[in-house]
């Protein structure tokens, strides 16, 4: 089997985390510019930055992606297109993409721009990747929830160029699904805004009671380090391997990136006698770690994955506290590794303080540093339980270590180049420099050369000058030298003519990478067929028998049928699509947001079974069920997890062939009204919305008697508690993925008349997690609210205070950052 090496690919959140990761061997760098990126709180990139940053990185040889993964608004496409096209100029060597309407519009103006499919967009079957394929995407990151075995499959299917995470932050919620940090507090990340709030603290109620669980920090997960396993990612043919890290500080780059390139060079050189020594996991664990997990490569790895006691940099374990002494305020401490002033130590599981050391005492008398078993005391304000574990969080000398390294930039990236030296009396100096990519320069003195009176300048001397590359980007692999003796070169002309030719290699270098010049974007009206201005219709959708009738008998137009809901036991499609028909409703099955290749066919035959009884569709909520059902000749409507932020995205899913395309629920009304204009659209207005869907099963993680399947023993109703007292609903389906809800219920019943004036073509009620006793009641409000739209006769004045008890309107009225 022939061995590919892969792309090692590190981030960068600012101008000197760029120098760390070029220096230390980064192959690719990703970053963001203001205003665009999924990590908004990085200190990101201006224009004039980026510029100077990619030619730091081409003339080394090194390629540049730029994050513009996050969803568009409408009034930001015009902006986002022309700061595109001035990277595209600059010689970007590729985007990284969420939002489709962008992606769409880069394919079009910008046809030779290569375009990375964000992990954002949720890539997890081979399906999606071959929508993506017909779409120009030259390479996908795929969610990090995938196996090997699942990565060498899609490979070996596609042919894509695949992405993944090694190294870094893992999120428990698929990427690019995850609504909790918008619904909390307005920060989306889906904007580059994300709160993190899966790393707060929860309990675990079941029926309204607090389980006991080790640990507080339930949706934390622990740092992704795939060192361990690397030879079996680079044998799956994953193209690149990512770091994780644009808010780390540059230090952090430097080191990881400094050891995966060490690891992946190791393998490359003899895959047989790959190893990670103890020093490179020691670094890696000392740079930052919430504990270590090979996250989903080798399977689930269930309860392994978490975090629970600690969501923050967990250091490296150093000792332990022996006592305190009250009178000289110090703390006393037994070493079990080195200690210096200046490191950073933190206290215990759970403790949550942390200082950097100033002061230490052995015997009584101050030292700079100890060492194992040492006994020592430190300055510290208050008693902590005898025998409570310190780690060192911030190690002071492996730190100025790595600042070297960006501090002083240009020591360690070299490009070897060849010179050739040409010197004859009566004719100018000439230098020649080579580059192994092939590009070749020469420069000439104005000087002509003499011959010598006294001392002629030797073969020794020219070598001595033309091997003085200083602080350039190059260094000599070889000098070749044709001169005849008796000529003298003055030592100033030579030096001249070698940075000339110097000079004009790398303006070769990074000016190669430069593409022609763009006229400004200017934004073009996406129009469609106007059927929106039909009545404005209600769907409903339900996992239960007896939902869906009081569903039908209150006045719903289509009813969306979820066989997946792990609420209800589901119900035969067949008698589903006679009770629809006999009502003359509309039936869609609702199809998983999640579903991987080896749960395909079983979605496909459901698909199969569900249209041959008489369904009217289906809803796809990712690419990958899109194009299957779009393939089969199904009529699909597009879920809201398909992000649509903006016109661009919502025409792309209808030219491909979706028949109506549900809005992002981080929309405002504004933006739901630019986007129906002449677009069929649909809207979520009621129920619990999902706000994480997780591969991790977190209840059975956590029980005790939780099974092997991922499935949890006890069937009871279970909720997170946040520490404002809020509760989230937690669900499990059969195959152990877990749902979080939102703590309050979506309600627009007041609103309908803005969304009927808004031109939404559809209004749904999610009644799937409701109780079927209640679902009557709510759609007869929000069919009494239509119709009292088109008919003032009718009635429709309930407010949502009369069918909620607590409720949200979401982001239709705020928005979101």
């Amino acid at each position: 089997m022939m061995i590919r090496k892969p792309e090692l690919l590190a981030p960068a959140g600012d101008m000197e985390s760029f120098i760390a990761a070029v220096e230390n061997g980064a192959d690719a760098v990703y970053l963001g510019i203001k205003d665009f990126s999924a990590r908004a709180y990085a200190g990101n990139f201006t224009v004039d930055e980026f510029r100077e940053a990619l030619d730091y990185a081409h003339l080394r040889g090194v390629s540049v992606y730029v994050t513009l993964n996050t969803l568009i608004k409408d009034e930001e496409i015009e902006k986002a297109v022309n700061l595109i096209y001035t990277l595209d100029e600059l010689g970007t060597d590729a985007i990284i993409v969420q939002d489709i309407g962008l992606l769409s519009l880069v394919r079009e103006f910008l046809p030779d721009l290569p375009i990375h499919a964000s992990t954002q967009m949720t890539i997890h079957n081979t399906e999606g990747v071959r929508f993506l394929q017909d779409m120009g995407i030259s390479r996908v990151v795929l969610a990090r929830e995938m196996s090997l075995h699942e990565i060498k499959a899609i490979k070996q299917e596609t042919g894509m160029d695949i992405e993944t995470f090694v190294h870094g932050a893992l999120c428990i919620c698929y990427s690019g699904q995850c609504l909790m940090s918008s619904m909390i507090g307005g920060r989306s990340g889906n904007r580059g805004h994300c709160a993190q709030p899966c790393r707060k603290k929860y309990s675990l109620m079941e029926d309204k009671e607090k389980l006991s669980t080790r640990g507080g920090f339930l949706l934390s997960p622990k740092d992704l380090n795939a060192s361990p396993i690397l030879p079996e990612l680079i044998e799956a043919g994953i193209s690149s391997f990512k770091i994780e890290g644009r808010m780390k500080r540059p230090e952090y780059v430097a080191g990881v990136v400094r050891i995966y390139r060490r690891l992946i060079d190791r393998y490359i050189d003899d895959p047989q006698s790959y190893f990670v020594s103890d020093e490179e996991a020691a670094q890696l664990a000392q740079l930052f770690n919430r504990e270590f997990t090979t996250g989903y490569f080798k399977g689930n790895p269930a309860g392994d994955l978490m975090a629970r006691d600690r969501p923050y940099n967990r250091g490296v374990s150093i000792g332990k506290v022996t006592g305190y002494n009250s009178r000289g305020r110090t703390l006393n401490l037994e070493l079990s590794g080195p200690l210096r002033i200046g490191d950073g130590i933190g206290f215990g599981d759970g403790e949550e303080s942390g200082m950097i050391v100033q002061a230490m005492y052995a015997g009584g008398k101050p030292v700079k540093e100890a060492c194992n078993r040492d006994i020592v005391s430190i300055p510290f304000d208050a008693p902590l339980r005898t025998g409570t574990r310190i780690y060192r969080t911030l190690d002071s000398s492996l730190m100025k270590e790595l600042q070297s390294s960006f501090e002083h930039p240009g020591r360690y990236r070299k490009v070897p180049v060849s010179l050739g030296v040409q010197a004859s009396v009566g004719e100018p100096f000439v230098v020649t420099v080579r580059d192994e990519d092939g590009n070749t320069v020469s420069a000439g003195s104005d000087y002509i050369i003499e011959a010598a009176l006294r001392k002629a300048t030797s073969g020794e001397d020219v070598h001595k000058q033309m091997n003085k590359l200083g602080n350039t980007a190059f260094e000599v692999k070889e000098i070749e030298i044709s001169m005849l003796d008796g000529a003298f070169i003055p030592i100033k002309e030579m030096n001249d003519t070698r940075n000339k030719a110097v000079a004009e290699l790398e303006r070769i270098r990074t000016g190669s990478y430069r593409r022609e010049r763009h006229a400004a974007y200017t934004p073009v009206n996406e129009t469609h067929s106007t059927e929106n201005t039909k009545k404005t219709l209600l769907a409903v959708s339900v996992s239960s028998m007896e939902s869906l009738q009081d569903a039908i008998a209150s006045g719903a137009d289509a009813i969306y049928y979820d066989m997946e809901c792990p609420m209800e036991k589901s119900t035969d499609l067949q008698d589903i699509a006679v009770y629809t028909k006999d009502a003359r409703v509309l039936a869609y099955l609702h199809t998983p947001l999640i579903v991987k290749d080896g749960e395909m066919s079983h979605v496909e035959q459901q698909m199969i079974t569900a249209m041959k009884a008489g369904f009217e569709g289906v809803i796809a909520a990712n690419s990958g069920v899109f194009r299957k059902a779009l393939s089969l000749g199904f009529k699909t409507v597009t879920d809201s997890s398909f992000n649509v932020f903006n016109r661009r995205a919502a025409s792309v899913l209808l030219r491909r062939g979706a028949e109506l395309i549900a809005l992002s629920p981080e929309m405002n009304f504004e933006q739901v009204k630019e986007v129906s204009a002449g677009i069929k659209t649909e809207c979520i207005v009621h129920g619990k919305l999902q706000v994480m869907e997780s591969e991790h099963s977190l209840v059975a993680a956590l029980e005790k008697s939780g099974s092997a399947s991922g499935y949890p023993q006890s069937h009871g109703a279970f909720w997170l508690r946040d520490e404002k007292g809020f509760i989230f609903p937690v669900m499990t389906n059969e195959r152990g993925r877990t749902y979080i809800f939102n703590s309050k219920e979506m309600c627009l019943l007041e609103d309908i008349p803005r969304l009927v004036d808004a031109g939404v073509s559809m209004l749904r009620i999610d009644a799937r997690t409701a109780e079927p006793s209640l679902t009557g009641q709510v759609v007869t409000s929000y069919r009494e609210a239509i119709d009292s739209c088109y008919d003032q006769r009718k009635a429709g004045g309930k407010k949502c205070r009369d069918i909620s008890a607590e409720f949200t309107r979401g982001h239709y009225h705020r928005g979101v950052l």
